[in-house]
């Protein structure tokens, strides 16, 4: 790897870690199975990438949470239902969130508003990042190797290719457009 070039390899696993996840994640996983990456500075890098982004989530919620939520009443029953979960499974949900696909925007804002403690958020969120890394890790580290030998063999069957795109595609389509899709 050219010089310079591996510094922009974790910066692209903070980023994407703060934008996307575990795609990025396992992208950049694999760049150590090639040796381009060291894996516990990926680790690392993801890391202080998701937590970055459950904070400002988290200080976001708190600051401005309720202001934003008084502008939208319609929101307020959804919120009042979440806000009761997590009276009922705050530990829980602040120990899952992370695996959590669809609600890690949505949950440490939530934990924002609702004033959960800054020190327990804290220790939580430092847990549920921390196992997250680690299990997220070593399955994309453990089975990369795998997807790739699959993925070039996919390629060497144009029909086989087409149909996994195809089939992708028609369950992209059917998500959108499902009858009870919420609002």
């Amino acid at each position: 790897m050219p010089e310079g070039m591996e510094s922009i390899g974790y910066l692209g696993a903070f980023l994407g870690a703060v934008v996307e996840g575990e795609v990025a994640f396992v992208t950049a996983v694999q760049a150590t199975r090639s040796g381009h990456l060291n894996f516990y500075y990926v680790l690392a890098a993801v890391f202080l990438g998701a937590q970055a982004v459950d904070w400002s989530l988290y200080l976001s919620g708190r600051k401005g949470g309720r202001a934003a939520l008084e502008r939208r009443p319609k929101l307020a029953p959804r919120f009042a239902q979440m806000a009761g979960m997590v009276e009922e499974r705050g530990t829980l949900l602040l120990l899952g969130y992370r695996f959590m696909y669809g609600f890690r925007v949505v949950l440490p804002t939530l934990f924002g508003i609702v004033r959960i403690p800054l020190q327990r958020f804290a220790l939580l969120s430092f847990i549920s990042t921390s196992l997250w890394v680690i299990v997220v890790g070593n399955v994309g580290y453990f089975f990369s190797d795998t997807l790739a030998v699959l993925w070039q063999q996919a390629w060497g069957h144009p029909a086989l290719t087409a149909g996994i795109l195809a089939l992708s595609l028609l369950g992209i389509a059917l998500l959108i457009n499902r009858p009870n899709r919420p609002k």
